[in-house]
């Protein structure tokens, strides 16, 4: 198990693998002991190796317990030397106090001799055996300890992750903490009802020992199932270093109009909600406007408002006062926002606010403003985004420029239909649709999948892309805002990531590939996203016609929902037009793009529309 634990590189608890290693290398130490009496016993042997169980004891609790405590903090750092440095703080007083019988343990099984009775003369009957044989007794002292400890054990870690204050409040983690500590305690529980019998003069600790590697199964099973896919999606937190804001965490929209701007903050603000997000929309109108164009555009704001998920402030009360009055008032107000909402146990923050035409002179001061990188902060716990009226840049395009190199900006004036306006579609007959792009490698198509990015990210539509390294799509869109890519590759025989928005899986594993998928389709179930398969063209020839179509049909079967929009790239010259009439029937919609066409030709565009 302990080899299983290392190999295991999926597991969302990957960067605490080291803690869960240990517990199960210590465990060793209770059935190591059992041989030890059965094969060698030898009083000294016996004492030694009770010592050695008595100590993993005590040394597994305590990586436990600094397990759940680490657990409690993130994304804050915690360790024994910060507890130690301010005891004071109720959290790290319980650390402190819960360390007193793991401490005590190990320092009366080696200080005391009369706490371990290693005599041959001490014997058990051995109840499923029906016979007697030599044991050790243990002290009514020191099982006392030993059930202090466990009592500790037990209780310190169901207390701790029951009032876990990060962010780790996805299910599936908490469920999978669940079953490991129930684990723990319950073999916990079990060893001392085991040795405690036995120093009584009787013996289950063979069966003890067989129900323990049972939970330690079941634990490794826990550990194994959260993968780390939702944290690489963004929908969990990693538990991994982030050194450095994602890109993603600070956005500015710049719109044409009031109706324009809208949408997507009213997709933004769903989207915060549903996630258990705390969510301030700090409006340059009215409360009674703001309340009426987030209704209309689909967010149950009364509902959400009594609920404290979300709330309207205006923009003036952000700044202390008219005309963006005091901007280190804001940023700090924003700060406090987020210790607040931790504080309520949400999983994030999302703040939007809507300047409308205002900006400040000096513009360069204003700009540094907007881009201060204190508006989020480094675990992602903070999202933020700023809206702009196109008149407040008016005749500042340098300004605009400045503020473009320093934070993503989306122009809705330009972006929100870049693709589906080329080949003569609105945006609305193009989401949730599945379509076929048949390219000719010589015809520029990497620039029609980049306008289709642009105009996903445009719509906060999430853009999930599978290709190869060596594909030219991946160079093209290896920068495309809010992406993320699965890099299909032949050098890893299990996904790994690589990067914050790369995963490399591999690139012969029909199975994984598809379960990539599905997982992310179940991950962004609440959202519109578009995934992006490059290409079937090299499916073909690794894996034949006939399991590359299968491949494609199963694929298109896990996007039904009419939430994901599915491109799939298939290089038509590389093939009969059999092959390719069989994969066409699989679409909604086939764009073909040529050498030297500016735009794609768009096939099935009348049943199209008239759907």
């Amino acid at each position: 198990m302990v080899l299983f634990l290392i190999r295991e590189p999926l597991s969302y608890f990957r960067p605490y693998k080291a803690y869960f290693v240990a517990i199960y290398a210590f465990f060793n130490a209770f059935p190591i002991s059992q041989l030890v009496l059965i094969f060698y016993p030898e009083a000294y042997l016996i004492r030694l190796t009770t010592q050695a169980f008595s100590a993993s004891a005590g040394i597994i609790a305590t990586l436990w317990g600094l397990l759940v405590t680490k657990l409690y903090f993130y994304p804050e750092k915690f360790s024994l030397r910060s507890a130690l440095s301010n005891p004071l703080k109720p959290i790290h007083t319980a650390f402190l106090l819960y360390l007193v019988p793991m401490v005590t343990l190990i320092i009366m099984t080696i200080a005391d001799p009369t706490s371990i009775d290693p005599s041959p003369s001490r014997q058990a009957f051995y109840v499923l055996d029906n016979t007697y044989f030599e044991t050790v007794g243990l002290s009514p002292l020191l099982l006392t300890v030993a059930a202090t400890l466990i009592s500790a054990f037990t209780l310190y870690s169901f207390v701790v992750l029951s009032r876990l204050r990060s962010q780790l409040k996805d299910r599936e983690v908490r469920g999978a903490l669940r079953v490991i500590a129930r684990c723990f305690a319950t073999i916990a529980i079990m060893l001392l009802f085991g040795y405690a019998l036995s120093s009584f003069g009787y013996s289950l600790l063979g069966l003890v020992n067989l129900v323990g590697v049972i939970l330690l199964v079941v634990a490794v099973t826990a550990f194994k199932r959260p993968t780390f896919l939702k944290a690489f999606l963004g929908l969990v937190p990693s538990l991994g270093p982030n050194p450095a804001v994602m890109r993603g965490d600070q956005i500015i929209l710049i719109y044409g109009n009031d109706e324009a701007k809208i949408t997507p903050i009213a997709r933004f603000v769903n989207e915060g909600v549903n996630q258990q997000n705390r969510v301030l929309y700090f409006h340059s109108n009215d409360e009674t406007t703001a309340r009426e164009e987030l209704s209309r555009n689909g967010v149950d704001v009364k509902h959400n408002l009594t609920k404290g998920d979300l709330r309207l402030p205006s923009i003036d009360s952000l700044y202390q006062g008219e005309n963006l009055l005091d901007e280190e008032a804001a940023i700090g107000q924003c700060q406090e926002l987020a210790n607040e909402t931790r504080a309520l146990g949400k999983n994030g923050l999302r703040i939007v606010i809507d300047y409308g035409d205002s900006t400040k002179r000096p513009y360069q001061k204003f700009v540094n403003h907007i881009a201060d990188p204190r508006w989020a902060i480094p675990d992602h716990y903070v999202q933020v985004m700023m809206t702009f009226a196109n008149r407040a840049f008016e005749n500042e395009k340098a300004t605009l420029d400045l503020l473009k190199s320093k934070v993503p900006v989306i122009d809705l004036t330009e972006s929100t239909n870049v693709f589906s306006r080329t080949v003569g579609l609105s945006h609305d007959e193009i989401a949730g649709r599945k379509i076929l792009l048949e390219y000719d490698p010589l015809s520029g198509y990497e620039k029609i999948l980049r306008t289709l990015a642009t105009e996903a990210a445009s719509n906060f539509e999430r853009v999930i892309l599978f290709t190869r390294k060596d594909s030219p799509i991946h160079s093209a869109m290896e920068d495309e805002l809010g992406l993320k890519m699965f890099v299909l590759t032949s050098r890893v025989s299990y996904p790994k990531v690589e990067s914050e928005n790369v995963v490399l899986i591999p690139a012969f594993d029909s199975s994984l590939i598809l379960d990539s998928m599905n997982k992310t389709i179940e991950a962004y179930s609440a959202t519109p996203f578009t995934i992006i398969f490059d290409n079937i063209s090299h499916q073909i020839f690794t894996l034949g016609t006939e399991r590359a179509h299968s491949f494609v049909r199963q694929g298109l079967e896990l996007m039904v929902s009419d939430r994901i929009t599915g491109v799939f790239l298939l290089n038509y010259p590389a093939h009969d037009p059999k092959t390719v009439s069989m994969f066409e029937n699989l679409f909604d919609l086939e764009l073909v793009s040529r050498p030297g066409a500016r735009i794609p030709e768009v096939r099935r565009k009348l049943s199209l529309t008239a759907t």
